[in-house]
This record gives structure tokens, sequence and C-alpha cells, in this order.
């Protein structure tokens, strides 16, 4: 078998772990991400690995859609890009820092970015709960995602 034969095994493996965790867990529904990203491959990788393991995605490629679609459509975590072509990504975290302060609570969220996680923090402020530096391994992404949501979930019903 090949290097990369064996490659695409351990990911199928970990793709179905994953999945069958969050069918085994008590989530009670499938969670909603919103992946806010410009760049088509990058959304089409991260569209491949959420729905492959189990969550609903939407996706949005400026900051001002990312706004409409976070007051208007329950979301349960964000994948969020520090360079939108609208250059509104710092209005999206200072949305979603606000969302600290609304019944419906704040979602989970991940920063995705080219630049490094010092510099991003200099230009932008907190950055959340997690950040990943681009390039990233999708399915790590999955399973930080899991896990901050998870952790969330279980916040709330303590």
């Amino acid at each position: 078998m090949s290097s990369k034969e064996q490659i695409q095994r351990h990911w199928i493996h970990v793709c179905r772990e994953i999945k069958s965790n969050m069918e085994n867990s008590n989530y009670g529904v499938t969670p909603n991400v919103l992946v806010i990203e410009d760049d088509q491959s990058v959304r089409r990788m991260l569209r491949i690995a959420l729905r492959t393991t189990g969550f609903n995605v939407t996706e949005v490629t400026t900051g001002m859609e990312a706004i409409r679609v976070l007051d208007q459509q329950p979301t349960d975590a964000v994948v969020l890009d520090l360079g939108l072509s609208d250059g509104l990504e710092g209005k999206v975290l200072c949305h979603l820092r606000n969302f600290a302060q609304q019944p419906r609570g704040l979602p989970v969220w991940v920063v995705i970015s080219a630049l490094n996680q010092d510099e991003a923090v200099t230009r932008y402020g907190p950055l959340g709960n997690h950040f990943m530096t681009k390039p990233f391994d999708p399915w790590e992404l999955v399973g930080t995602l899991e896990g901050l949501i998870a952790a969330k979930r279980g916040e709330s019903h303590a």
C-alpha cells in the first residue's frame, strides 16, 4: 500500500470516529457551523470535512453576510478567516464578542489566518476560543470544533 493510500485510510478512519462520537454524544441536534471564508478552495475543504463528520454548514464570503447570518439563524460554531476581501473580519469578531451579552449565548469560534497568532492578536484583539494558522489540517479543526461545542453544551447542562 502506498503512503498516499495509508494517509487516506487514516483520515477516513478519523472521520468515521469523529462522526461516531458526534452521533453518540448528547448533542440532541446536529451542530450548525458558519464558515466565513472568501477563498473558494478553503471553503470547499472545510465544507467536505465538516459535512463528512455530521455538521450542518452555512458558508459566506464576506463579513457583512456573516453578520446577517449570525443575527438571523442559530449558530453553534463559527470558523472565521482574518483575511476577508471586504475587510470586515474585525467587525465580525466584535459581533461575536457581543453575543456574550445576549440571551441566546455565544457561539464557539475558531479563527484561521495566514498571520501568526501574535500578529493577529495585535491587529484584532482577543481571538476567542481557538486560533489556527494557514495552512491547517481540516480534521484537526473539526476535532477542535467538536471539543469546543461539547464543552459549551456540557456547561449549559451543568
